[in-house]
């Protein structure tokens, strides 16, 4: 499970603001985690990821996740945001989203 600060900050590596092992500028984490909200709340709305409790993320959702929210940001660090970039990783996390079975029989409309 990754916290979202360790989101925010592998999607800063993922412009190239930061290096590993380097420390993020306030600055930069600050534009970076602003993103975070109205992705999260935009991937919800469409279906596409629910996030619950945003320091427990799950670490397959998170690699895609800080994909999306680094290409949202792209701009803002002189990158240019790539819609085939969102489309794949939008399309991962659907596929990585759990169904539960009920075990209760499956319900039909009729005609």
């Amino acid at each position: 499970m990754q916290s979202r600060e360790q989101l925010v900050t592998r999607a800063l590596r993922e412009v190239g603001a930061v290096g590993a092992g380097q420390t993020p500028s306030a600055e930069d984490y600050e534009a970076m985690d602003a993103e975070v909200e109205p992705i999260m709340a935009d991937l919800a709305q469409r279906n596409i990821w629910t996030w619950g409790d945003p320091d427990q993320i799950d670490d397959a959702a998170a690699v895609h996740l800080a994909k999306i929210i680094a290409n949202s940001a792209a701009r803002q660090f002189g990158n240019v945001p790539d819609d085939s970039v969102r489309l794949y990783n939008e399309a991962r996390l659907r596929e990585l989203r759990v169904v539960i079975l009920s075990g209760q029989p499956q319900t039909t409309d009729y005609y």
